[in-house]
């Protein structure tokens, strides 16, 4: 369901997987196994790939994982730490992205 959600946007941007690939640091294989949901996607990764993306990590989880709420309870640190986080992985890959040959971008 993750792997649906990245591969949707990713085509709604027009990127190629390469480039994402490249972006975030591992083979297009292996990112190609994400999107397929043959792998699970590590949580570095999904961070990754959302900053690469220009989206919040929490468009891209399943309904359920995306609710700050556990047992009605309210997280008030977790939107912070997912700022934090995306921050972070963001600068990441645009240090990234600044390296990458022009002939990668889409």
């Amino acid at each position: 369901m993750i792997g649906e959600k990245i591969r949707e946007r990713r085509e709604h941007k027009k990127i190629s997987q390469y480039a994402v690939a490249y972006a975030i640091g591992m083979s297009q294989a292996a990112y190609s196994k994400i999107e397929r949901g043959e792998t699970e996607v590590k949580v570095s990764h999904l961070y990754s790939i959302a900053a690469f993306l220009g989206t919040s990590v929490y468009e891209l989880l399943p309904e359920a994982m995306a609710s700050s709420t556990f047992d009605g309870e309210e997280y008030l640190l977790k939107p912070l730490v997912v700022k934090l986080k995306t921050l972070w992985f963001t600068w990441k890959v645009r240090r990234r992205i600044k390296k990458m040959p022009k002939t990668l971008e889409s």
